[in-house]
């Protein structure tokens, strides 16, 4: 299959960063600087050429500069707001990245566009991209364009992000160790994706890393407490693969804001194009 793409300056990549600033992360903003800092280090380190633009959720995280090295790229201070619209923002920044890229000369776009998006995992605020909207967006700039779109979650409840493929999502704990194990192994993905040609299959996140980010024993440390008859009252949730996750999430859903079900959202704009 002939894609309508020209991605055309092989070795060249650029990696967009979404980062989610909102209350419910404040406890590990330094722990995710800091991973997201390790990331760029590590891609720097590697074969290729690649620039970074970064931003996080809010009003402007659809008004980029230019791309940086990434050698050279800081990552933003997450300063505190109390709601983050996930979905708008993630929607501003493939708009504007991709209308960064689609004005450059043909032999200078990279090769390899890649997003990684760290939230919280909840939605609230966003009225301009609904999710069947968003996860549209997401598979055309996939399709058409190659991009691909990593999500690390970080939440007690990480589900799979309602965009992309599943195998590029990672859910994390809330503590320092989950978060640094699952952007080791978003820099992981990316290494490998890098050295591949568009549209090629990627191995995704191993069952040893999704357990190093988010370790079965989060969700069974109670699971022999008993009550004073004797009768168990904690469950054990079977926390071990991304898929089952989300299963436990949806199964939730009704007392829980997630991404997936707003309760109302506006008309989207066009999607972008690369």
């Amino acid at each position: 299959m002939r894609h309508p793409a020209r991605v055309t300056k092989p070795g060249r990549s650029v990696i967009a960063l979404l980062l989610d600033r909102s209350s419910a992360l404040a406890p590990l903003r330094d722990e995710i600087r800091a991973g997201v800092s390790a990331l760029l280090a590590d891609q720097a380190a590697r074969t290729g050429d690649v620039e970074v633009y970064a931003a996080t959720t809010g009003r402007k995280a659809g008004k980029l500069g230019g791309g940086i090295p990434a050698a050279d790229a800081s990552v933003p201070a997450l300063r505190g707001r109390g709601t983050a619209a996930v979905r708008d923002s993630l929607g501003a920044l493939v708009t504007a990245l991709g209308g960064n890229l689609a004005g450059m000369p043909e032999q200078e776009r990279p090769e390899r566009v890649f997003l990684l998006v760290v939230t919280g995992g909840a939605d609230e605020g966003s009225a301009t991209w609904g999710p069947d909207e968003l996860r549209d967006l997401v598979a055309t700039q996939e399709r058409d364009y190659a991009w691909e779109v990593l999500t690390v979650t970080v939440a007690e409840h990480a589900g799979l992000a309602p965009w992309g493929e599943g195998h590029r999502s990672i859910g994390a704990v809330p503590t320092a160790e989950g978060v640094r194990f699952a952007l080791a192994a978003a820099s992981e993905y990316l290494g490998r994706a890098r050295e591949v040609g568009p549209w090629q299959p990627v191995p995704g996140f191993s069952q040893e890393q999704r357990c190093a980010a988010y370790p079965p024993s989060y969700h069974l440390d109670e699971q022999n407490r008993t009550d004073e008859t004797g009768a168990e009252t904690t469950q054990a949730i079977p926390v071990i693969t991304a898929e089952r996750l989300a299963e436990a999430d949806r199964a939730d859903a009704e007392h829980r804001r997630r991404w997936w079900q707003p309760s109302s959202w506006k008309q989207s704009r066009k999607p972008a194009n690369a």
